[in-house]
């Protein structure tokens, strides 16, 4: 496969070479003999009119046929800008090969089934790389197992909802609320993010006592899903990357403000939460000067539920020392942990 892939490719980057030459254009024989020789290969004339069919037909760029010289037509692309291979075309190549490659694990890891325009886009490469999918994938992303908890499937509502949020359309969904009963909104879909193997809808909602107001909705809890075609969509007009920068999950507490946690980790465990940090403000401030057992990291984030459960997560290993008030929350938690475990199990 390889051998053939990188070929392939290279061909298709050399007669791109070959259409932009605007001032120059060439024939099919010249563009033929030219790439021939540069690839020390012997492919025919009907093969190089097939690439150009090819890219004028399937990639997204108008090829024009020139003035005939020598008995030929001279190729050229349509907007003089045009290319196939933007940027750097060894890296390109790179990231096409393996493009195929990660397409079956990040469906996998988005949720999304086989007949995706994700999937789609991917396959219509194959044409263009010559790709065999059957020699493995490569590359492996934890599945997200969502469990639905009505007939739509949480996976079938990503791309229709995206949809909305792009087109500005307003919703009519049906929700099912954690231990209360199922309720009928009208939302105007903003955002949508990912946490913890769970997808999340921000919306705000049609008529709600607070205007502006932003719900985050597991997409696993919308039993039923419209569009309304009759209530006007209401943009909120928040920059959502700004909005999360210093949010661990999804939850943003109302009139709250990022505040800074000091935190002591075994040194065993840094490496770990080096690599893979709590949150990207995420940086060291000292370390222990005598026995080197800690490393000492700062966080600037809310205080949320998420947050709290990240740090609870390490168990032992990791410690808060600053603020007070968080750590008296975990202290709080962890207490009430303990005497659950000091029960017996039956009582």
């Amino acid at each position: 496969m390889a051998k053939s892939y990188t070929v392939r490719q290279k061909r298709f980057e050399l007669v791109d070479e070959c259409l932009r030459k605007d001032g120059h254009p060439m024939n099919i024989q010249q563009i033929r003999e030219y790439c021939n020789k540069e690839l020390n290969e012997e492919f025919t004339e009907e093969t190089y009119r097939n690439d150009l069919k090819h890219i004028d037909e399937n990639l997204g760029v108008k090829i024009n046929k020139d003035k005939v010289r020598d008995g030929f037509h001279c190729f050229k692309y349509q907007d003089p800008g045009s290319s196939i291979i933007k940027g750097n075309s060894a890296a390109n190549q790179v990231v096409l090969c393996n493009l195929n490659r990660i397409k079956k694990g990040l469906a996998d890891f988005l949720g999304l089934d086989s007949d995706s325009t994700l999937t789609t886009i991917t396959d219509e490469l194959n044409k263009f790389l010559g790709y065999d999918e059957n020699d493995g994938t490569g590359i492996e992303f934890e599945k997200i197992l969502l469990k639905s908890h009505g007939k739509v499937k949480p996976r079938k509502l990503l791309e229709p909802l995206l949809k909305a949020i792009i087109q500005h359309q307003t919703l009519d969904i049906k929700y099912e609320v954690p231990g209360r009963d199922k309720r009928e909104w009208t939302i105007f879909p903003q955002f949508l993010k990912q946490y913890n193997q769970r997808w999340y809808l921000i919306a705000t909602k049609h008529r709600d006592e607070v205007e502006g107001k932003l719900y985050n909705l597991a997409l696993d809890r919308i039993l039923k899903m419209e569009d309304n075609q009759h209530i006007h969509y209401k943009e909120c007009g928040i920059d959502f990357r700004v909005y999360f920068e210093n949010v661990v999950g999804v939850t943003k507490p109302d009139g709250a403000e990022p505040i800074k946690v000091k935190l002591r980790i075994d040194r065993g465990e840094y490496p770990y939460i080096e690599s893979k940090p709590i949150h990207v403000s995420q940086k060291v401030i000292s370390e222990d000067g005598e026995n080197k057992d800690y490393v000492y990291v700062s966080l600037y984030v809310y205080d949320n539920f998420e947050l709290r459960s990240k740090i609870l997560s390490y168990g032992s290993k990791v410690t808060v020392m600053e603020p007070m008030s968080l750590r008296d929350k975990l202290a709080h938690d962890l207490k009430k942990s303990l005497g659950n475990y000091k029960k017996k199990p039956h009582e």
